[in-house]
């Protein structure tokens, strides 16, 4: 009996294991945004993907209508499996800001949408892995040109195994602990926010509106409430959040379990 605790004991622990903690706050800043803002909204994207790509300009034009003290928006990559070659472009992105910095993110970020149907699974269906990087570091480089080989080798080797593959891993896990399993999905202050690839400048200000006073401060107590999603959306209007309750529903029965382990056992016991 003391080994089926054991079992149990070391599959609750195993399903509540310590998340990696990143070296700095996780995401990238989009132009000169506050950390001190009254609206933050991050933003989990896929590089390679056409619905990340989508979203942006919207989101440009709403963090140019604002004052920087007022919206702050930031990045987090979250490279989709589906996607071949996307975790290689969320390394890269690591190995350039480690190199030359964090502002540089939106400027490779722009860069790599301008060429995305480049690296799309067909396109490179016949390429290796150490080819798809070299074609990568060709873009970075192209994009900056201050990158050394050097710096781009450090965190690039087409196999991982390299602290910039480190950190995009914990970069990703991040993202799992936030219940982000698409792209692109939202966080809004720090609550879960259902949104759409195809809202426009006006769709984004009307949700904000409520957090708005002038453009400035924010409404004590503000209820926001997200713009409608068009019916013939791609994107679940849910996008994955319910994933969440299957955890919660799993570690309650997992402990419960347990529980249950640990009363027949002293019944057992006593018993003999």
């Amino acid at each position: 009996m003391s080994r089926l605790l054991l079992a149990l004991a070391t599959a609750v622990g195993l399903a509540t294991a310590q998340v990696p903690i990143p070296a700095s706050p996780p995401g990238f800043t989009y132009a000169q945004g506050s950390a001190d803002a009254h609206i933050q909204l991050d933003m989990f994207i896929d590089l390679l993907c056409p619905d990340s790509k989508a979203a942006y300009p919207a989101l440009q034009q709403v963090a140019a209508n604002l004052s920087s003290s007022a919206f702050r928006l930031r990045f987090h990559q979250f490279p989709l499996p589906y996607h071949h070659n996307a975790y290689s472009f969320a390394q890269a992105s690591r190995t350039i800001a480690h190199a030359l910095g964090d502002d540089t993110f939106t400027r490779w970020m722009e860069a790599v949408y301008a060429n995305q149907d480049a690296y799309w699974n067909k396109a490179t269906e016949t390429l290796g892995q150490k080819q798809v990087t070299a074609q990568i570091g060709a873009l970075a480089k192209k994009t900056f040109p201050e990158l050394t080989d050097t710096q781009w080798a450090e965190g690039m080797t087409g196999h991982g195994g390299t602290q910039m593959d480190v950190d995009t891993r914990t970069e990703w896990k991040y993202a799992c602990t936030r219940g982000i399993s698409g792209t692109p999905m939202y966080l809004l202050n720090e609550v879960p926010f259902d949104a759409d690839a195809s809202w426009t400048y006006d769709d984004w200000m009307k949700a904000l509106a409520p957090l708005l006073s002038g453009a400035e401060t924010i409404k004590n107590d503000a209820n926001v409430r997200s713009v409608g999603v068009p019916h013939d959306a791609a994107v679940d209007p849910h996008h994955g959040y319910e994933f969440l309750a299957y955890m919660g529903v799993g570690t309650v029965l997992g402990v419960g379990v347990l529980l249950a382990a640990q009363r027949y056992d002293a019944g057992y016991q006593t018993l003999r």
